[in-house]
């Protein structure tokens, strides 16, 4: 038997670094997804939440621990879809703004075919915001009647915060 048949092969270089950028993309995206739930929102300058921004004052209320644990558990549930969902044609998070692109671009454009991407794009957005409820459900669910008090009362605290934010907002 020769050393080239003892030798495991590597695997191309060009499929590397596209595993690689594609790890990188789902790491940012990842990122960005758990920021965007889990970091207070600029309510002084935009205004009041709008649409899904109204899961914030929920997690802000729990303590530091409790939101690391929460991100863990919100991780995992979008990984355990991730892997039940068949792969999109144009790959994860990026993937329907990718398509946009593609459609946008095309001569002559087809206003059918963006409608229908970006009805996609809100339907996955409405997918992984049910997941996100669920994990918000099940987490409070599992705490003890004395830490969703706590809870409860930071919720309260949450609340009066918004609506000085909208006081000052309106004026």
């Amino acid at each position: 038997m020769s050393d080239d048949a003892k030798t495991p092969k590597k695997p191309a270089r060009g499929l590397r670094l596209a595993l690689f950028a594609s790890l990188a993309v789902n790491l940012a995206v990842l990122g960005l997804v758990l920021g965007a739930v889990l970091l207070r929102p600029p309510f002084d300058r935009a205004g009041p939440p709008h649409g899904r921004d109204f899961v914030f004052p929920y997690t802000r209320a729990f303590d530091e621990g409790q939101r690391h644990e929460l991100g863990r558990n919100l991780r995992g549930a979008f990984e355990r879809d991730r892997e039940r969902d068949p792969p999109r044609p144009h790959g994860g998070l990026l993937g329907g703004y990718r398509a946009a692109l593609e459609l946008l671009r095309a001569e002559p454009f087809d206003p059918q075919a963006f409608g229908a991407a970006l009805d996609a794009q809100s339907a996955r957005a409405e997918a992984r915001q049910a997941a996100g409820q669920r994990v918000l459900i099940d987490y409070v669910a599992s705490l003890s009647p004395e830490e969703r008090a706590a809870y409860a009362g930071r919720l309260e605290a949450e609340i009066e915060q918004m609506a000085e934010r909208f006081r000052k907002y309106r004026r």
